[in-house]
């Protein structure tokens, strides 16, 4: 019966949600230790899994996050022990395919894959105010620490706090970012305290520290700056200008503050690790490969500003509980911009309706909920996402819109919060994000007739109350005696 049952719950998902119709993503068991894909051949060593291959027309079969390690695991579930199947699209029946391979005594289980999607649209030209940072508080929060002195917001004594931007590519010699770019120093083969250079107006890796070597033994060779998870290799940056939303959410974490040029941010001086996830300008073809680069590699927050249609799948959840737990990082995403119509919905998406992720809708200025955003039961908290100037291709800036940006504006604050008090748990620095957020009059109100009541989170951000709750005294007035000099003497009785 729980097999039908489970069949009748994917097949109503497939409908509302948008998957790949060439591909499936199956879990093979535990117990067959020797399963192997050929090297040579499409095929395994598995003749069961061979024949459902040749059956339906499968031309590949491969890992489904290549660089997953046999200790990347939750549970008694392995991450390397998932494999995608994929099919000719023209000739393959999908949903048949789901089922055979799901009857083999082999697979675990079988998921589709959905196609994951950018949140966010292009708005208006550059706009030269930053309202966002001052809702948030950002400007209170920078006092904290003493600027003129050298003290820095995001700056740490002996580490570093680095947020991982898996995305369509990121311009990490962008003017704005550059300084603020994570150069792991594991990779520095000749030992002058830089991986990268400037070399006339460009900056370059350096030549001294290219050896095609894993120097660091982290499972990735000469990744000075971040890494390539979908074309392969050390250099993140955009395949051309129209893969630019990495580089837009990137400015949103921490483009250079008090520099000078461009726009701020709230992480003011916290690192970016670029991770290029995308072979498509508009879609995210490797983002689950690129978030587990960007745990492997040290990241401290992920930063997800894509999403797509549908609940979270059991495979996503493994993924998101070891990097929450086995690599304690902390993962922050995007709730959605809305439906088709461009107005709110309420559906699920993934990875915000994951567990172990941080779910974050947006606000326009004035604290108004514009009814474009995803909302739900799952939404942590709300940031500013409408009318963002930040970082653009090739070394501009640009106003953009979407959760997108909300969701990069929170873990830039995440991880100012977490440079200030770094020997607090991940669960805990997301506690303090979420339980000193300011609330604001719409989380009362409709959108289409349907209540957001319970639907948007928290509240808005407020990196400032994080920082200080629990640090100053809240002064509350308990009780009021009145007296009175009733009997003239000079003294209130």
């Amino acid at each position: 019966m729980s097999k039908k049952l489970l069949y009748i719950s994917l097949l109503i998902q497939i409908v509302f949600s948008e998957t790949y119709k060439d591909r499936i993503k199956v879990y093979i068991k535990n117990s067959y230790v020797d399963f192997r894909v050929d090297d040579i051949n499409p095929l395994t060593n598995n003749s069961d899994i061979n024949n459902l291959m040749v059956l339906h027309g499968a031309n590949k079969i491969d890992y489904w996050l290549p660089n997953a390690l046999p200790t990347d695991r939750d549970g008694d579930v392995y991450l390397n022990r998932f494999y995608i199947i994929y099919f000719d699209e023209s000739t393959v029946n999908i949903s048949q395919a789901y089922k055979d391979f799901d009857q083999l005594d082999i697979v675990k289980n079988v998921e589709y894959i959905r196609i994951i999607k950018i949140d966010y649209t292009p708005n208006d030209p550059y706009w030269n105010q930053q309202w966002g940072l001052d809702y948030i508080e950002a400007a209170a929060a920078y006092d904290l620490w003493d600027i003129q002195n050298g003290d820095l917001p995001g700056q740490m004594e002996t580490e570093e706090m680095v947020v991982g931007v898996p995305d369509n590519g990121f311009k990490w010699n962008h003017p704005d970012l550059v300084g603020n770019i994570w150069q792991n120093l594991g990779e520095d083969a000749d030992g002058d305290g830089v991986v990268i250079i400037q070399s006339g107006n460009s900056w370059i890796f350096d030549p001294g520290d290219v050896n095609g070597i894993d120097d660091d033994g982290d499972n990735y060779v000469d990744n000075f700056v971040g890494w390539d998870a979908a074309f392969g290799g050390n250099d993140p940056s955009p395949a051309n200008n129209n893969f630019d939303h990495g580089t837009l959410v990137g400015g949103c974490v921490s483009s250079s503050t008090d520099n000078g040029i461009g726009v701020a941010s709230v992480g003011w001086s916290v690192k970016l690790m670029g991770i290029n996830a995308s072979t498509s300008a508009s879609t995210v073809t490797d983002s689950d490969q690129a978030t587990l680069t960007a745990a492997q590699m040290g990241a401290n927050v992920i930063n997800m500003s894509w999403g797509g249609m549908g609940s979270c799948y059991t495979s996503e959840q493994n993924l998101f509980n070891v990097i929450f737990n086995n690599y304690g990082a902390i993962l922050v995403t995007s709730a959605g911009n809305g439906g088709e119509d461009g107005n709110t919905n309420f559906d699920d998406m993934s990875p915000s309706s994951c567990d172990n992720v941080l779910n974050v809708s947006a606000v326009d200025p004035g604290d108004n909920f514009g009814c474009w955003a995803t909302a739900g039961p799952t939404v942590d908290l709300c940031a500013p996402g409408r009318q963002i100037v930040t970082t653009d291709v090739p070394s501009g800036y640009s106003s953009v819109m979407g959760t997108s940006f909300a969701s990069p504006i929170t873990s830039g604050a995440i991880a100012l919060l977490w440079s200030r008090f770094p020997t607090l748990e991940n669960q805990v620095v997301i506690d303090r994000i979420v339980d000193n957020t300011d609330e604001f009059a719409d989380m009362n109100g409709t959108c289409q007739g349907n209540s957001l009541v319970g639907m948007l989170g928290s509240g808005r951000l407020n990196i400032y109350k994080a920082l200080t709750a629990g640090v100053y005294p809240s002064l509350y007035v308990s009780e009021v005696n009145y007296l009175n000099d009733s009997d003239d003497d000079g003294v209130f009785n």
